[in-house]
C-alpha cells in the first residue's frame, strides 16, 4: 500500500466522500446525546453550569465544523480560510471548557454511587486526541488533503460520548477492557476504518491520516488501560477532591 504525503490527485476529487465522513460523524454525536437530553437535564445531582457551557460551546463546534466543509464544497475556499483562524480560537476554547467541565462534574458527583473516579481517563484521553490532532490539522492547513483528514480524525476522539450514550439504550455498561473499548471507541473507529478502506481501494491512503489514526488508538488503549488500572482510582480520586475544594 502506498503512503502518500501529500495528494496527487484533484482536491476536489476528495470534497463529496469528506460529506459523507462528517455526516456519520454528526449522526453518531447527535443522535447519541439526543436521546440522553432529558437525562442530561435531569441529572441528580444536577450537572454543573460549567457543563451547559461547554455543551453549547461544542454544539456551536459542530456547527463551525460543518459550515467550513460545506464552504470548500461550494468553492468559497477564501471564506473556508478566514473562518478557519476563527474555528482554531474556538477550539482552544472548546478544550478549555471540556476539561473545566469534566472536572467539575466528576467533583459533584464524587460520592454518586455507581460513578468511579476512574472514569476521568476516558474523557482526559477523548480530549488529549482532540487538542493533539486538531492542533496538528491547523498546521497542516497547506496540504489540503492531509488537513482535511486529520481534522476529521481530531474530530472522531470527541465522538466517544455521543456513541457511548447511544449503547447506553441497548447494553449495560461492559466489565471488561475489551468490552469497555468497544462501548466507547467502536463508532469513531467504524469511520476511520471506513475512510482507510476508501482511501485504500482510491489509492489515496496518506502518512499522515495512518500516523493520526495509529495515535488515536493509541491514546484509547491507554486510557482503557487506565480505566481498569488500580494504582489509577486512587489517583484520580485525588485530583477530582483537589479540584473540588476549588468550588469550581
Amino acid at each position: 500500500m502506498q503512503l502518500h504525503t501529500r495528494a496527487t490527485w484533484s482536491a476536489r476529487q476528495d470534497r463529496r466522500i469528506t460529506l459523507l465522513w462528517l455526516g456519520l460523524f454528526l449522526a453518531i454525536v447527535l443522535i447519541g446525546f439526543g436521546f440522553d437530553f432529558t437525562n442530561y437535564l435531569h441529572e441528580t445531582p444536577a450537572v454543573p453550569k460549567v457543563v451547559h457551557v461547554h455543551a453549547a460551546l461544542t454544539t456551536i463546534w459542530l456547527l463551525i465544523l460543518t459550515t467550513q466543509v460545506l464552504l470548500v464544497e461550494l468553492d468559497n475556499v477564501k471564506l473556508h480560510r478566514k473562518l478557519g483562524w476563527f474555528a482554531a480560537g474556538w477550539a482552544v476554547l472548546l478544550i478549555f471548557f471540556a476539561a473545566w467541565g469534566e472536572l467539575s462534574w466528576e467533583a459533584t458527583n464524587l460520592h454518586t454511587p455507581g460513578v468511579t473516579p476512574a472514569f476521568l481517563a476516558i474523557p482526559l484521553g477523548n480530549l488529549l486526541g482532540f487538542t493533539v490532532l486538531i492542533t496538528w490539522g491547523i498546521l497542516l492547513r497547506k496540504n489540503v488533503a492531509a488537513h482535511r483528514r486529520v481534522i476529521l480524525l481530531a474530530n472522531l476522539s470527541i465522538a466517544t460520548a455521543g456513541f457511548a450514550r447511544l449503547l447506553e439504550l441497548f447494553i449495560n455498561h461492559p466489565k471488561s477492557p475489551g468490552g469497555s473499548f468497544f462501548f466507547y471507541y467502536s463508532g469513531a473507529l467504524f469511520i476511520a476504518v471506513l475512510m482507510l478502506l476508501w482511501d485504500w481501494m482510491k489509492n489515496r491512503v496518506m502518512q499522515q491520516f495512518v500516523i493520526g489514526a495509529a495515535f488515536l488508538v493509541a491514546v484509547q488503549v491507554v486510557s482503557i488501560s487506565l480505566f481498569y488500572n488500580p494504582a489509577w482510582k486512587p489517583l484520580a480520586g485525588a485530583v477530582i477532591q483537589a479540584w473540588a475544594k476549588l468550588n469550581l
